[in-house]
């Protein structure tokens, strides 16, 4: 039976012969992924071919799918290539990679020389790694034009991408088995976990074949597999998920022997590129684990939150690859389709810091990538500053050690913290022992003691197999004896070799990190400890220690002396309202030692400790309101004009007052100064002349009415300016005013003579033509000395009653 993507493969070739980029949009089951890159290896359109998956369980199935139907074992014609895992040979012309693998190839060979198509598959997923790679693809291009690209989904943002991209856009249609969907409202949101057991009976009882349960994660997955334990015994249940062993995935994708049938519970895992023989019923649970990064603590908190509608599709696609199915939703249809069109872009909720260092590897900073959606301000501060800690750049630039300690190929805390742990070697016998034992016990991902050397303990007597595996990697990687003897007692330094930033000290009932954030103390560890090195940190708000062993600031000191520095510090203590002039010993935001100054307070000190009062209190500790108000202004005029207004957001303006606002704080001597400190003009002075004239012509401080007078407009970062007038005084309005040349909303408030309001409205001319009739009605009876016309779009506007006018 010809699959749908044949119909459209002619158009797709000549496009990609014609031109540098095409994107292909084709629903699940049109053979995308499998039928289309082993056409194009059969037809020799191309010498090589690189096809990247965003899945590892995705691309060894595809790779072995494809080796079969050439009749081959993986690592011929067909090869793949993953971390850990490389099956390849001179023969092979089409190579299945992960993100990662791609990214390091391209950084290895810039042109990709003998590569000639790139294909990323499920480019919807939007992983940071395929963004970066995808950038580095497209710079490929410029030094070679016979270098193809063709991004594949079933749910692209099409034209989003074909604008991006300047690109054509190519469509095919999916298998053409319906798809019957049956939605499971919930009398309580909250109790979703609950019903999914009895929706897989009641959808096995009502259904023919197999089932795939959709979840969010592990926790979940097994649950579930407990309520369902009870099931007839031609039904077993499978589990799959991105950290099990290779044999129970292959169980859980493997067809149900004759007269079984089988549900599989799984994660995303198995929304794209991967079929399951028999499933014709998907149950869909709406919920999947996010990776949220937390800017403040610097720790990536993994959330349970709504799939987007785009998901909600590819997961429902799982039930009609092969034959008509049925999908069970968790939820009313009402609530799936006020859901996003697509997930947020992984870029833009992230750590990326590997994004960074890989764009300065590449030899480009991040503005200079084709990226479709940049990462904030605020996000390459954070990782700029962790890139320092890992002492991968130093002023900015890449460090001498920085290639070798990307050249690991591990997480960039992990990869920093073997190549330290390899210098200190000879000083420390067995410490790269200690260090790959903490690696793999971290990469493995394992349940573990919350207490980190009973936790490695634990693992070397009885090692769980994800453990062994990664401790087998990393030994033979550093070409390593077996060793056992560890010296435990340097297990902070390997901590904080690894998370610099994760050094905590005791601080009420939590305690604070040496990145300036706060975390809860654990409730039953560490109680008689004033400091505790972090491995793992997490939970709601990024602030649950998971796993830790408590150090010395001594002993600490002595091994890595960098993260310590000594600080004259002069600052505004606002409990006892003067300032504090000491000496300290720090370790980054921990001041482990104090003494008093001998140095007199001047001027400059003060302005120093304003600054620091401002940037650990933010723009609440200012309370005039002109000045507010000017900012606000300024930023929208960045967020929607851009040109000569080029500020980026609160957070930067903050970063650099340094710059701007210090100038004008040598005055400032006290709190309530500081607080009602009019910083107008400091403002202002990012402005040059006619910056200002055009920030009030596009977005003025006030407006004046048809009535002759002027009246504030107040501005709001996240939602329209608002305008509070008397309604007589804004006839003769025909339409609302345009603000930022029509890019923001105006909204009035109009208000009766006793100045309460009768109508907030964006649309004038609506109103007047529509409302206005009853406003009209009641306002005449209530106030009669006052002008109520018949048609206010074309009446005098007036500011009095009708006597006086």
């Amino acid at each position: 039976m010809a699959l749908p993507i044949e119909q459209s493969y002619p158009q797709l070739v000549e496009q990609l012969h014609r031109v540098p980029m095409c994107l292909l949009q084709a629903p699940p089951g049109a053979g995308k992924s499998t039928w289309l890159p082993l056409q194009l290896l059969r037809e020799g359109h191309f010498r090589r071919i690189i096809m990247l998956e965003p899945r590892r369980l995705a691309a060894r199935n595809i790779a072995r799918f494809l080796a079969a139907q050439q009749q081959e074992v993986v690592g011929q014609s067909v090869g793949l290539r993953l971390r850990q895992e490389t099956k390849a040979s001179a023969e092979t012309r089409l190579e299945i990679v992960t993100e990662g693998v791609l990214t390091r190839m391209l950084q290895q060979d810039p042109e990709l020389s003998g590569i000639d198509l790139v294909i990323f598959d499920e480019f919807h997923e939007r992983s940071m790694a395929a963004d970066t790679a995808l950038a580095f693809a497209l710079e490929s291009q410029m030094l070679r034009d016979d270098l193809k690209i063709l991004l594949m989904s079933a749910t692209l943002d099409g034209e989003r991408y074909q604008r991006f991209f300047d690109c054509p856009l190519i469509s095919s249609a999916g298998r053409s088995y319906p798809i019957e969907e049956i939605y499971r409202p919930l009398a309580q949101p909250t109790q979703w976990l609950e019903a999914i057991a009895p929706t897989v009976i009641t959808a096995l009882q009502e259904q023919s074949g197999s089932a795939l349960v959709f979840l969010p994660g592990q926790k979940e997955i097994n649950y579930v597999a407990a309520q369902l334990s009870g099931l007839p015994s031609d039904i077993e249940v499978h589990t799959l998920y991105g950290e099990q062993d290779k044999a129970a995935q292959q169980r859980a994708i493997t067809p149900a022997a004759q007269g079984q049938r089988k549900v599989v519970l799984t994660t995303n895992v198995a929304e794209t590129s991967l079929t399951i023989e028999g499933i014709r019923i998907v149950i869909d649970s709406g919920k999947r684990r996010a990776a949220q990064f937390n800017l403040k603590t610097g720790v990536s908190e993994l959330k349970t939150v709504n799939i987007s509608r785009s998901s909600a599709l590819q997961r429902a696609g799982r039930a009609g690859r092969i034959e008509p199915g049925v999908v069970y939703r968790l939820g009313s249809k009402e609530q799936l389709e006020r859901r996003a069109q697509h997930d947020a872009p992984e870029i833009l909720t992230s750590d990326i810091s590997p994004l960074m260092l890989e764009a300065k590897l590449w030899g480009a900073d991040i503005e200079q990538l084709q990226l479709l959606d940049p990462p904030s301000a605020a996000q390459q501060h954070q990782a700029c500053e962790l890139l320092q800690m890992l002492e991968l750049i130093a002023d900015g630039k890449l460090t001498a050690k920085a290639r070798e300690i990307h050249a690991m190929g591990s997480d960039l805390r992990f990869a920093h913290l073997l190549y330290q742990a390899q210098q200190r070697e000879s000083q420390h016998p067995s410490f790269v022992h200690l260090a790959v034992h903490f690696v793999a016990l971290m990469e493995a991902r394992v349940r573990i003691d919350a207490e980190l050397a009973t936790a490695i303990s634990a693992q070397q007597h009885r090692p769980h197999p994800a453990f062994t595996q990664q401790l087998k990697y990393w030994r033979q990687r550093l070409s390593l004896p077996a060793n056992k003897d560890l010296p435990m007692h340097l297990l902070p330094v390997v901590v904080a070799l690894a998370y610099p930033d994760r050094l905590a000290k005791r601080r009420g009932s939590g305690m604070l990190l040496s990145n300036g954030a706060g975390v809860s103390a654990h409730p039953q560890l560490w109680l008689d400890e004033q400091y505790v090195a972090i491995a793992d940190v997490g939970g709601k708000d990024g602030q649950h220690i998971f796993s830790a062993t408590a150090f010395s600031p001594a002993m600490l000191q002595t091994h890595l002396p960098h993260l310590f520095s000594e600080r004259q510090v002069c600052e505004f203590d606002i409990k006892s309202g003067r300032f504090i002039n000491e000496q300290r010993q720090q370790l980054g935001a921990i001041v482990i030692a104090t003494k008093p100054s001998g140095k007199k307070i001047d001027a400059q000190m003060k302005v120093q400790a304003w600054l620091e009062l401002i940037q650990q209190r933010g723009w609440e500790l200012f309370q005039h309101p002109q000045s507010q108000q000017l900012r606000v202004r300024m930023l929208l005029a960045s967020q929607l004009l851009g040109g000569e207004f080029t500020l980026a957001d609160e957070a930067q303006l903050l970063r650099q007052a340094e710059q701007w606002l210090a100038p004008f704080l040598e005055h400032v001597g006290s709190l309530s100064q500081l607080q009602q400190f009019d910083y107008r003009s400091a403002l202002l002075s990012l402005l040059d002349y006619a910056s200002q004239q055009r920030l009030e012509q596009l977005l003025p401080k006030s407006m004046t009415l048809p009535s002759g007078v002027s009246h504030r407009i107040h501005y709001q970062l996240d939602g329209p300016a608002k305008l509070s007038v008397r309604m007589q005084e804004v006839y003769g309005w025909q339409s609302s005013p345009e603000l930022a040349q029509g890019k923001l909303p105006l909204q009035l408030e109009l208000l009766s003579p006793a100045r309460r309001p009768l109508q907030i409205t964006q649309d004038l001319a609506h109103f007047w033509q529509s409302s206005y009739r009853e406003v009209q009605k009641e306002m005449k009876g209530r106030y009669p000395k006052h002008f109520w016309p018949d048609d206010p779009s074309t009446a005098q506007a007036t500011n009095k009653v009708k006597s006086r006018m």
